[in-house]
Parts: structure tokens; sequence; C-alpha cells
């Protein structure tokens, strides 16, 4: 008998065939192991950015709120610096009208003539009184309204970006 060559092509399926196969599994199995890998990267990418975006949003949140109460704070110590002022002012003509008044009630010569100055004098007063607390009120309620305007506007905004903590 001879020996002849066999074809390297008849060869190798008999002895390379389960090696091929783990080769081809092993392969596979290398291919699957990366997809996953890369797909939980780009999972772990997409939390990130959302994580970002959030951390972003809140941010952004936080400035408005102090922005928000910085401008109130500013616009509630002009408020209160007016008021203030008015109540200076008013207590000073209340101050003139009362000294004024002490001098009239000087010249009266009778009681019933004191009685009636003093009674002119208090239902002035009065009726001064009601009118500049009248005003005052009205300072305050405007007053108020614009300091707490920059506070609403802020939890609008705040209300709108609340969508970003909802599960898509």
């Amino acid at each position: 008998m001879t020996n002849i060559p066999k074809k390297s092509s008849d060869a190798e399926p008999a002895v390379t065939g389960p090696a091929a196969m783990m080769t081809a599994q092993t392969e596979q199995g290398i291919a699957m192991a990366k997809a996953n890998f890369e797909q939980i990267a780009a999972k772990s990418r997409e939390a990130m950015e959302q994580s970002l975006k959030t951390v972003d949003s809140i941010t952004e949140m936080a400035r408005g709120n102090v922005d928000a109460l910085l401008e109130s704070s500013r616009l509630a110590s002009g408020g209160f610096q007016a008021i203030a002022r008015d109540v200076a002012e008013y207590s000073k003509q209340s101050m003139e009208r009362t000294t004024s008044a002490a001098r009239t009630l000087s010249t009266a010569k009778t009681a019933p003539e004191l009685i009636q100055l003093q009674s002119e004098f208090a239902r002035a007063e009065f009726a001064s009184a009601i009118a500049e607390i009248s005003k005052l009120s009205q300072k305050m309620f405007k007053t108020m309204t614009v300091v707490f305007e920059p506070l609403q506007k802020q939890a609008m905004a705040a209300a709108q970006v609340k969508d970003i903590f909802r599960e898509p």
C-alpha cells in the first residue's frame, strides 16, 4: 500500500471540525458579549445623560429660586422704605398740626370755645388718620403684590419643570 497523501481539505474537517466549531462558538459568544456590553454602555450613557439633564434642571431651578427670592427681597425693601418714608412724613405733618392746634387752643377765651376747637381738631385728625390708613393699606397691598410676583413666576416655572421627574 502506498501512502497517498490526503488532500488537506479532507484532513481539515476531520481534524479542525470541532476546533473550528469551538472557535466559531467562542467568536459568536464574544460577539454577543460585546453587543451586550455595548448595549449596557449605551443604556448607561443614556441614563447618565438623563441624570445630567436632571441635575442641570435642578440647578437651573435652584438658581431661579435664589434669583426670585433676591428680586422679591429687593422689591420688598424698596416698598417698605417707601411706606416708612410716608409714615415718617405723615407723623411730621401730624406733629405740625398738633403744634398748630395747641397754639390755637391756647388762644381760646372760654371753655365752650376750647371744647369746640379741641373737638374740631380731633375730628380733623381722625379723618386724616383714616385717610392715611387707607392710603397705607393700598400701598402695602401693592407692595406685597409686587413682592410676590417674582416668587409666583418662579413657582409657575417650577411647576413646568416638575415633568422631568416623571418616568417616561
